[in-house]
C-alpha cells in the first residue's frame, strides 16, 4: 500500500512539474503573447542582396528541389527560422548559409548512396520574403510575413507561408491545409507559440464550431512560427 501512495505522489509530481514547460491561455489571452518580447524585423542590408546574387539560402527564402531520376522527390521548401529542412528521401538538413551548389552536392551525395548510381539535381532560390518589401494589409498595416507548421490530421501537413496582405487565422489555415481528415477532432485544436523570451505557450480552440457556426469572430489570428497541431479522435468499438 505505501509502494502505490509513493507511485502516485511521484506520478503527481512529475506531472506538476512538467506543467511548468508550458504555460496554457484561453484563446483570447493567446493572441496578446509575444508582442512584448518581439523586435522590428530589421531593414534589407547589402548583404541581403549579396545573399541573392551569391545564391546563399536564408530565412525567409523558398527554394526548390528537383531530382531528374525521379520527380516524386520534386518539391518547393520555405526556408524556416531554425533553417533546417526534411528534405524528400535525404532527411532533415540545415540550410542558411549554403549556396545552392553546397546544398545540391549534400543532397546529391545522399541520393547516389542510398538510391542512385548517378543523381541529377538542381536547387534554386525562388523567392525571399522581407516584411519590408510586402504589400500593406487591408486598413494601412503590413502583414507579417512567416511562416506557420500544420501537424496530425489535417489534408496536407507541413510548413505554410503566411500570405502577405491579409491577416491568416487559424480557421483559413486549415481550409488552406486542405481541410480536417476524417478522424480530426476539429474541437480541439492546439495552438503552440514560442516567444522571443524561450516561453512557451499553447491554446486549444473549437475550430469546428467556428466554421460549422460562421462564429469568425471567434477565431484566432495565426502569427510567424505558430505551431497547429490537430488532434486524432478517440475511438472506441466497446
Amino acid at each position: 500500500m505505501c509502494k502505490v501512495i509513493a507511485m502516485v505522489c511521484l506520478t503527481g509530481l512529475l506531472v506538476a512539474c512538467g506543467s511548468h514547460d508550458v504555460i496554457h491561455l484561453s484563446p483570447e489571452a493567446f493572441q496578446q503573447v509575444c508582442k512584448d518580447s518581439e523586435t522590428p524585423e530589421p531593414a534589407p542590408t547589402d548583404t541581403d542582396a549579396t545573399n541573392i546574387q551569391q545564391n546563399v539560402i536564408s530565412i525567409g527564402m523558398q527554394i526548390s528541389v528537383t531530382v531528374g531520376e525521379d520527380s516524386s522527390l520534386n518539391r518547393t521548401y520555405p526556408i524556416p527560422p531554425n533553417c533546417t529542412l526534411d528534405i524528400a528521401a535525404v532527411g532533415r538538413i540545415k540550410v542558411c548559409g549554403l549556396t545552392t551548389d553546397e546544398l545540391t552536392g549534400k543532397i546529391k551525395t545522399v541520393l547516389e548512396r542510398d538510391y542512385f548510381t548517378h543523381a541529377t539535381v538542381t536547387v534554386a532560390i525562388e523567392t525571399q520574403t522581407s516584411v519590408n518589401n510586402m504589400a500593406p494589409a487591408p486598413g494601412g498595416n503590413p502583414a507579417a510575413p512567416g511562416i506557420i507548421y500544420m501537424l496530425g490530421e489535417i489534408g496536407r501537413p507541413g510548413p505554410m507561408q503566411l500570405p502577405p496582405t491579409e491577416e491568416f487565422t487559424l480557421t483559413k489555415a486549415v481550409i488552406a491545409a486542405g481541410g480536417f481528415s476524417t478522424f480530426a477532432r476539429g474541437d480541439h485544436v492546439r495552438v503552440i507559440r514560442y516567444c522571443g523570451t524561450g516561453r512557451k505557450y499553447e491554446t486549444f480552440v473549437n475550430v469546428a464550431r467556428i466554421m460549422k457556426r460562421g462564429e469568425f469572430e471567434d477565431d484566432l489570428p495565426l502569427r510567424p512560427n505558430d505551431w497547429v497541431i490537430v488532434p486524432q479522435k478517440v475511438i472506441s468499438f466497446f
